[in-house]
């Protein structure tokens, strides 16, 4: 938990956002501020139908309209109608099926937004409805309309551990429950946008406002006929993400690239937010069916769980949402035998897709809460239970992988309710529901008024993250950075994973500065571009520290064997007595060269003062058909206490604190990890208590904030963050994931305070306040 940096490090410390000046003057300029001659827009048309047969598309009219220029369908796109990321499954035009509501038929190209909207509403389109698929109770495949040939599953992970049956055998209390999770909607601040240019030699640049250039390189070349060589990708400044913009923008940007190539013209495709809503993906809805059991002492011997998911019409990014949720489903605990069967349905509501965590926000709610059933059963603590069962160095996880390093798990459990215990006191984490204390009281003063009319709580959620994408993304798991000094001693640095809003500009250039010596603001980072970087992968799972982190090492590395020569010819001392730090290179003593200076003398010698890094994750032993071994190379670990306050009359819940205390292996910046966490938990109150994304038969009706509450300031609690350092060799001076594991444990937490609070099972995400009202006993006045 220390959070002073090195000696002369910029690693570790408080240091603002490279970003933050240019956003908060208006400054940072976003894709529609950006200027494009001769642009023209577009506008997708919808199928219109949850599930039917599409029997023509009639785009007669919309081409004969003012201001139109081209019309997209399948017959004239240049390459493949295909744009499945990762099972080829879903087509980029719709063509014979149409699977949900939002499947696009035609794209109209036309001279402004408004003449392209007026077209699209003249696409005809003629279908045949057929049976749909909406929610889990309808899960029973019809075989004469299948949604999709290869049969209702799209996903299927397992894990196998020891032997459940003999677990469950030995166990002297065994609890089994189910747990149901709803879609929850992205709602990032800037809709879904891209523009695409055609060059002079049939190529194309795309700007988007997207997280995953690389996906889009490839979903485009598909689309247009092109090579990759001939795809150039060029981030914009993207305002939030959070998943959301991971799969969803190769299918924008391949149709859009198409139409400029038809054209020779650029298109912008730039979505409303209803627009946004309809087409992008969602959280997975889960159902959970977990069985756990342990001794009479409370030491965890089996545990059983039945995940199911929505996919929604296309399996998108089901197979490694499904894979996190399956690998990470039994928590951050001490279990000798586990079993665990994990699918994604097809349906015909809006896609499920990426979202920050990547199922273990329903996974930990789960887990959490069968801990809290069988803590109950067993007359024990739920706290106590816990503790007696956290992973430590030598454990195995539920996958059999066993830990030797960075095993930060009761290091935050110890730090959260510590931290809770010094602010309420020690009755603050007792099991039983009572009145708010004058601690609770301070916290949300009103509770003053009708101290009898409320209820208070608190609750644990503790939670296990693999690190990057794991052994089912291992081929995608490597990552590079180009790195160069310039003559008078700045450096600039690009790296394919991209800024999002999480703080990730920052950390890279602290990266470069620890690594050549430099001030940080002596550091320039490149706008993240397809043409200037390899391939690295997506921005996804909190790959960005670690992966570019590492990249960005090795890079310096480099750069900093060419410049030891001469720098000890000039300094003249030998090549081991260097050391680059506090903008200079230094030698014994007191002898001192300014970077600036090494820089000029290495420009007139003809030095190489460029570099490419590189840097791709451990090799792991990992059996695919058991789900047993080494699912993900490190793991970070978390713990977070909340503590709530329901009201009696109403059942509404008013969030106290919440204390988060997490392992991150080491705080590059503790300032943006702080931020990080304060902005993980309020997306995770959203998910607990209100978000809830809500379709009419596949039709969008929660589309617009009136109708999908997200939490509001005076809603967000006091947030205590705690930063637990136990650093991890293969990490960037023992960097671990962050940006996932922030929302992972919020709502197992605000749970497991809601049970306590109330002694409502709380089964449901987001939780109703009229679930609670019978568990409440109503006061009456004396």
């Amino acid at each position: 938990m220390n959070d002073s940096p090195d000696r002369g490090s910029p690693i570790g410390r408080r240091l603002p956002r490279v970003d933050a000046d240019a956003k908060l003057r208006g400054a940072t300029r976003f894709l529609p501020d950006i200027d494009f001659p001769g642009l023209l827009h577009a506008k997708m048309v919808p199928g219109g139908e949850p599930h039917a047969r599409l029997l023509s598309v009639d785009c007669a009219e919309a081409l004969a309209s003012p201001g139109v220029r081209a019309v997209l369908t399948p017959e004239n796109l240049p390459g493949e109608n295909r744009v499945g990321v990762i099972i080829d499954d879903q087509p980029l035009l719709a063509e014979g099926r149409l699977r949900y509501r939002g499947d696009c038929v035609a794209v109209v190209a036309a001279e402004s937004e408004a003449e392209a909207a007026a077209a699209a509403g003249k696409v005809r389109v003629e279908c045949e409805p057929l049976p749909a698929i909406f929610d889990f109770d309808d899960l029973a495949p019809d075989p004469e309309h299948p949604i999709h040939e290869s049969g209702p599953i799209a996903v299927h992970h397992r894990v196998r551990k020891g032997n459940v049956a003999a677990g469950f055998a030995s166990a002297q209390a065994v609890v089994e429950t189910e747990y149901l999770t709803a879609a929850q909607e992205h709602y990032y601040l800037e809709p879904l946008g891209c523009v695409a240019v055609p060059g002079e030699r049939g190529d194309v640049t795309i700007h988007g406002s997207l997280q995953c250039p690389f996906y889009v390189q490839k979903a485009v070349a598909r689309a247009c006929g092109l090579s990759l060589a001939q795809v150039r990708v060029i981030q914009t400044p993207t305002g939030g993400a959070f998943g959301g913009k991971e799969d969803v923008p190769n299918e924008l940007c391949a149709r859009a690239a198409a139409l400029a190539l038809i054209t020779g013209r650029p298109v912008r495709l730039l979505l409303e937010r209803r627009e946004d809503i309809r087409y992008s993906s969602k959280r997975h809805p889960y159902r959970i069916r977990l069985r756990l059991g342990a001794t009479a002492d409370g030491r965890f011997t089996a545990m059983e769980i039945f995940q199911d998911a929505l996919a929604g019409p296309y399996a998108t990014l089901s197979p490694p949402v499904i894979y996190r949720s399956a690998m990470q489903g039994a928590g951050p605990y001490r279990i000798p035998a586990v079993h665990v069967e994990a699918r994604a349905w097809y349906s015909n509501g809006a896609p499920s897709g990426a979202f920050r965590g990547f199922g273990s926000p329903q996974a930990c709610f789960a887990h959490e809460g069968v801990i809290d059933l069988l803590a109950a059963e067993l007359g024990m603590n739920p706290i106590e239970l816990r503790r007696r069962n956290l992973l430590e160095a030598g454990d195995e996880t539920a996958t059999g992988h066993r830990l030797e390093s960075s095993v930060g798990m009761t290091a935050c459990f110890d730090a959260a309710l510590e931290a809770v215990e010094t602010e309420l006191g020690p009755e603050a984490l007792e099991a039983e529901h009572r009145a708010p204390t004058p601690a609770d009281i301070a916290l949300a003063p009103e509770l003053a008024d009708d101290p009898e009319r409320w209820r208070v709580g608190t609750g644990v959620g503790c939670m296990i993250y693999g690190n990057c994408l794991g052994k089912a993304g291992w081929h995608l798991d490597g990552a590079g950075a180009h790195l160069q000094l310039h003559a008078d001693g700045s450096a600039s640095v690009a790296v394919g994973l991209t800024e999002i809003g999480q703080g990730a500009e920052t950390v890279i250039t602290q990266f470069v500065a620890e690594g050549l010596g430099l001030d940080p603001t002596r550091v320039t980072l490149v706008p993240v571009d397809t043409a200037l970087v390899p391939d690295c992968g997506p921005t996804v799972a909190s790959r960005n520290v670690v992966m570019s982190g590492n990249a960005i090492a090795d890079a310096a590395r480099q750069l900093r064997d060419r410049l030891t020569p001469l720098a000890a010819e000039l300094l003249d001392c030998a090549p081991g007595e260097i050391r680059f730090e506090g903008g200079a290179a230094r030698g014994p003593g007191e002898s001192v060269l300014g970077m600036a200076e090494l820089a000029a003398a290495a420009w007139r010698r003809n030095l190489n003062m460029a570099t490419a890094g590189w840097w791709h994750v451990p090799d792991l032993e990992f059996d695919e058909t058991r789900g047993h071994g080494q699912a993900y190379f490190a793991y970070s670990f978390a713990a977070q206490a909340a503590r709530v306050a329901v009201d009696r009359l109403s059942g509404q819940v008013r969030v106290l604190g919440v204390w988060a205390a997490h392992d991150l292996g080491k705080a590059v910046n503790p300032a943006g990890a702080e931020g990080q966490v304060e902005g993980g938990v309020a997306q995770g109150i959203g998910f607990a208590l209100g978000e809830r994304f809500v379709e009419a038969k596949g039709e969008v009706v929660s589309g617009n904030l009136s109708s999908y509450p997200l939490p509001i300031a005076p809603e967000v609690p006091p947030i205590r963050t705690i930063l637990v350092e136990d650093p991890h060799p293969d990490g960037p001076h023992g960097a671990k994931s962050l940006g996932e594991p922030v929302i992972i444990p919020t709502a197992a937490a605000l749970a497991g305070a809601l049970r306590q609070a109330t002694g409502a099972p709380v089964e449901r995400l987001p939780v109703k306040p009229e679930s609670l009202l019978p568990f409440l006993e109503v006061p009456v006045d004396g």
